[in-house]
C-alpha cells in the first residue's frame, strides 16, 4: 500500500505533458509517451497519440524518458551479452 502512495504522490507533482517511456501496470509494462494527469483516482498517459487511463493504484513504477531510448539500450546490452 504504501509503494502506491509513492507513486501516487509523484503523479501528483508530475507536470502535464512530461515525457514518459513506459509504466509498470500489475507488474506488465505498457508504452506510453507522455503524463497527462492523475484525477480522481486515474492517470492518464499519451500513448501513440490517443489517451489511455489506468487505475492510478495499480500502478507500479514509472520509466522516465522516451520508450525508444530504452529500448535501444536493452538492444545495446544484448549484443554486448552476445
Amino acid at each position: 500500500m504504501a509503494k502506491a502512495k509513492k507513486i501516487k504522490d509523484l503523479m501528483k507533482k508530475l507536470p502535464p505533458g512530461y515525457a514518459v517511456g513506459r509504466i509498470l501496470v500489475n507488474g506488465a509494462t505498457a508504452d506510453v509517451t507522455q503524463f497527462i494527469n492523475d484525477k480522481e483516482g486515474l492517470a492518464y498517459f499519451d500513448v501513440n497519440g490517443q489517451i489511455g487511463a489506468y487505475e492510478a493504484k495499480n500502478i507500479n513504477g514509472i520509466l522516465f524518458g522516451a520508450a525508444e531510448a530504452a529500448e535501444e539500450e536493452e538492444e545495446a546490452i544484448a549484443e554486448e551479452e552476445e
